[in-house]
């Protein structure tokens, strides 16, 4: 049974079109050629003018070196807001990622941004009663930090225990085996950031 043709997806194709506006109109303001862009990018011109003109879907790598050329991040050039927004960027509850724990009870989704992953990672999580999050150690150096908003969850790292009520942060080495959990009878939410080692000042 041959396959049916799928229609273009209107969404799809809007924010194609604006990928090739916003990347002309930042190219003109900078006063950049095709040529300039392209030896800065790496991008071949063809390309370039291709993605300008919405005839073709250009891939993630390719968009990230033209953003990076032309000063900006893939996520403002994707961005709905408006050219002279003060918005960077509005995550919808569809579009942001989760993970969940080996015993399905801990999730995390990940908020922070995709610019910052490389030393900082910033995550929404929640653990229903009894939920253990296990976490391999992260590059030497690295600090986490967690905020819990409501319940109350454990931390271990290695032999060290702490409990940390609602309206408290702990800070601790991410550098070894760590787990999270949830010791109490109600489900618990928290925020994460883990800071990674390249960016943690040496004391």
């Amino acid at each position: 049974m041959a396959r049916q043709k799928r229609l273009p997806c209107p969404e799809t194709e809007a924010l194609s079109e604006k990928l090739g506006q916003t990347i002309l109109r930042l190219r003109t303001v900078d006063k950049m050629s095709l040529g300039d862009l392209s030896e800065l990018s790496g991008v071949a011109k063809s390309m370039i003018s291709q993605i300008e003109k919405n005839e073709t879907n250009p891939t993630l790598a390719t968009l990230s070196r033209l953003s990076q050329a032309l000063g900006t991040s893939v996520e403002a050039m994707m961005s709905d807001a408006p050219n002279d927004s003060a918005l960077v960027q509005h995550a919808k509850i569809q579009d942001t990622p989760r993970l969940q724990s080996k015993d399905g009870l801990c999730e995390l989704r990940i908020i922070g941004s995709l610019e910052t992953v490389q030393f900082a990672q910033w995550y929404d999580f929640t653990a229903k009663p009894g939920g253990v999050l296990e976490s391999s150690p992260h590059p030497i150096g690295s600090v986490e930090n967690l905020s819990v908003l409501t319940g109350v969850l454990e931390v271990s790292v290695e032999d060290e225990v702490w409990s940390v009520p609602a309206g408290e942060t702990l800070r601790y080495r991410a550098d070894r085996p760590h787990k999270i959990r949830n010791t109490g009878q109600t489900a618990a939410h928290a925020t994460m950031v883990n800071i990674l080692a390249h960016a943690v000042r040496s004391r």
